[in-house]
């Protein structure tokens, strides 16, 4: 009785709920359900096809504009037809046929206004559904271009943290422009050729905005904004693999709640990069926009971000696009020789510093290749002479690579004569400083004129001096007007130069890669049309030879400056233990504890930086040496094996060689030029001369002639400096050649 009474509810209930559904939909499938939804998979499969092509979708969207008048013109026509009735007012008609044909493409339909005869008629039915699906579908089109990337972006970044996140390196650019794009395809370049696992790249799209967005939802507004992205950028970015994301403002613009953790990717709505970022094994940051100010602000934010803080100090580094200019450099020396795990490694990126020390490693563009050399002593007797135009960044660091590498000796066994005219439309508000900061340099090396490049001023200037130049650099900030300085000096140097004269190097910097194919051009033409002549025009700091992963990341110039400490030091550690023994934090606590100097934790910071750069300097300068000894590059001669044997034949703390009176001359000759590179670095720096040297007031005993130095000890260090430049030169030719 009990189960027959179960039976009866559940089959009222299913009469009730079910039967009637069943029998409508009986009724629907008799009428041909299966035939529709036959035909609406086939098109389903169609419309997936179509997506798939994605060069075809390229193709539409670029001509969505004549696309959508097309089918505009066709949706007036289908609603003129459906809207004309005798008797009618045929301007009426028009109207609302123009008006019904812009509401398809919010997909809206007028059909119940179309008179009866052709809304049941199947061919006007077919043509009406035709084209108001094309119109929905160029909407889609439209839609899809603005938020597809973003959409595509989003599902890769979910996916990547999911299942590819853990234990990766990351590099995260902030911001996207030439330079961040050039520097992950060339890391993408070194990941291959040093067969490394593939690294993580992510780009943030920074909507720079006014207002306070930070904290802010997101919205279809803020994805929309994903436009900003050039399609071509899209397309570089597609091909080296990078994740893309969007935020407004930027880590500069961030400002969390006062006394609470700061996380800012969980702030700019980044949650999914911040999870990668937790999972990483190392992060590279990269701030390289032009706006030197947003860079330092963003890379100092994250010093209090938690996710950041919670990660070892190792782990993360901040590239920052900034001038390495006394304020600045106070970023990287702290956070380098900071003891907590907080302050994260921030190096600075100076683009006018990288185009100067490219010319520093090109052998090619050394000044000691515009000057006469005796090869037997190494002495150039001949004035150098330099012009520099535009003394901006670029130009100031021009001026400092000139004034060191060109600190040549003369037969007298003094400094060779050395004189620089700087131009530049600023130079009053510039000048004040400069002198301020190199008093040592007086009027009679570096002279200071402010005339713009067409003024005549600057012209007699450069009739009064073209005779004895041997080296122009210029340094505009524009491309357009720096060429066209450039083929006019050609020119004039050609027709008011004598040919006996060393050659004349014109350097001209290329700021815009988009200018790099015509200025090349311009400079090879010119060159080739006058071979064998005294004048030669060569591009430098081109943007695709700044950001690479050698200069940026490996940093060549520091590993070059690490091996030659360690040749220098004769030591059997590796490179990187010799320079954290020599440049380390304890190295920095004995300077602040040293009862003789008691200095200030900032002044030994800077003392130990400042014997960093001489040996990046030492390292760099080792080719201008080898040069005025008549030795080729790389070459395994013989005369080097020679020499090779007298660097390691000296006695320590001694100036005498093991070898004939000639050989010896010169490489004491070559420990002089050693000194006046030495004596130039450091009046750039801003020291002078006294009895009693002091770092903190800028003054060293050194600053005086080879002869005049205190000892025979003192005078053996540029010697050690020689020796360790020879050496240098032949464990590069003996790797080389066992190489081969």
């Amino acid at each position: 009785m009990f189960g027959k009474k179960i039976l009866d509810v559940i089959s009222v209930f299913w009469k009730q709920n079910f039967e009637g559904t069943f029998q409508a939909w009986n009724v629907v499938a008799e009428n041909g359900i299966w035939y529709y939804m036959g035909f609406f998979l086939i098109f389903v499969v169609f419309l997936m096809f179509l997506f798939s092509q994605s060069k075809l979708i390229e193709k539409l969207s670029k001509h969505i504009l004549l696309l959508s008048l097309v089918v505009w013109f066709l949706g007036v026509f289908v609603y003129i037809v459906g809207f004309y009735e005798k008797p009618a007012n045929g301007f009426s008609v028009v109207l609302r046929s123009i008006i019904c044909s812009f509401k398809m493409f919010v997909v809206a339909h007028e059909l119940p206004r179309v008179h009866d005869t052709l809304r049941d008629h199947p061919s006007y039915l077919m043509v009406f559904s035709a084209v108001h699906f094309a119109a929905a579908f160029i909407t889609f089109l439209f839609i899809f271009k603005m938020i597809g990337y973003k959409m595509k972006s989003s599902v890769k970044l979910i996916i990547h943290r999911v299942f590819k996140s853990k234990n990766k390196v990351v590099h995260l650019f902030w911001g996207i422009n030439d330079a961040s794009i050039l520097l992950a395809e060339n890391i993408r370049v070194d990941e291959k050729q040093k067969q490394r696992a593939p690294e993580t790249i992510i780009f943030v799209d920074v909507d720079e905005e006014k207002e306070d967005n930070t904290q802010r939802k997101a919205t279809l507004s803020h994805i929309t904004n994903t436009i900003t992205i050039k399609n071509s950028d899209i397309a570089r970015l597609d091909d080296i693999e990078a994740l893309v994301d969007h935020c407004y403002n930027g880590p500069a613009e961030f400002n969390g709640v006062a006394g609470e953790d700061v996380d800012i990717f969980d702030g700019l709505h980044l949650r999914t990069i911040g999870a990668i970022v937790k999972r990483c094994s190392k992060a590279n940051f990269y701030f390289l926009s032009d706006d030197e100010t947003q860079n330092i602000a963003g890379a100092l934010n994250f010093q209090k971000d938690v996710t950041l803080r919670s990660m070892a100090k190792d782990k993360i580094v901040l590239y920052i696009h900034a001038r390495r200019d006394a304020h600045n450099e106070i970023f990287g020396h702290y956070s380098q020789y900071d003891a907590t795990a907080e302050r994260k490694e921030m190096k600075l990126v100076d683009s006018a510093y990288l185009s100067i020390t490219a010319l520093k490693q090109d052998e090619r563009t050394l000044p000691v290749n515009s000057v006469k050399i005796d090869p037997s002593t190494g002495f150039v007797d001949s004035p150098f002479t330099a012009l520099v135009v535009g003394f901006g960044d670029t130009g100031q660091e021009a001026f400092k690579f000139l004034y060191e590498y060109s600190a040549f000796v003369g037969s007298d066994k003094k400094k060779s004569p050395f004189k620089c005219y700087a131009v530049d439309q600023r130079m009053n508000s510039l000048a004040g400083l400069l002198r301020e900061k190199m008093p040592a340099i007086g009027e009679d090396e570096l002279v200071l004129t402010q005339a713009t490049v067409d003024s005549k001023e600057f012209w007699t200037m450069v009739k009064s001096i073209i005779g004895d130049l041997n080296y122009v650099v210029i340094a505009l900030n524009n491309d357009t007007l720096g060429l066209s300085l450039a083929v006019n000096l050609f020119k004039y140097a050609l027709r008011c130069r004598l040919t006996s004269l060393p050659m004349l190097k014109i350097m001209v910097r290329c700021y815009d890669s988009g200018n790099e194919t015509r200025m090349t051009e311009v400079a090879k033409n010119l060159n080739k049309s006058i071979e064998g002549n005294n004048v030669e025009i060569r591009l430098f700091g081109k943007e695709k030879d700044l950001y690479r992963y050698s200069t940026v990341l490996e940093n060549d110039t520091l590993l070059e400056a690490m091996e030659f400490n360690r040749v220098y030091e004769g030591s059997d550690l590796s490179a990187e233990e010799q320079w954290k023994k020599n440049f380390g934090e304890n190295k920095i606590q004995k300077i602040m504890t040293d009862p003789e100097k008691r200095m200030s934790r900032y002044h030994a910071i800077y003392d130990v930086n400042r014997r960093i750069a001489q040996n990046i300097s030492n390292s760099l300068h080792c080719r201008t040496k080898m040069i005025l000894m008549g030795f080729a590059e790389n070459e395994l001669s013989e005369r080097l094996k020679l020499y090779y044997g007298y660097a390691n034949s000296r006695k320590e703390k001694s100036t005498k060689y093991e070898c004939d009176k000639a050989d010896e001359t010169l490489l004491l000759n070559m420990a002089m030029v050693e000194h006046e590179r030495w004596i130039a670095s450091h009046k750039l720096m801003g020291y002078t001369y006294d009895p009693t040297e002091d770092c903190v007031h800028k003054h060293h005993d050194c600053i005086c002639p080879w002869d005049q130095l205190k000892s025979e000890e003192t005078q053996s260090y540029d010697c050690n400096v020689v020796d360790t430049t020879i050496k240098m030169a032949y464990n590069k030719a003996l790797a080389l050649k066992n190489k081969r």
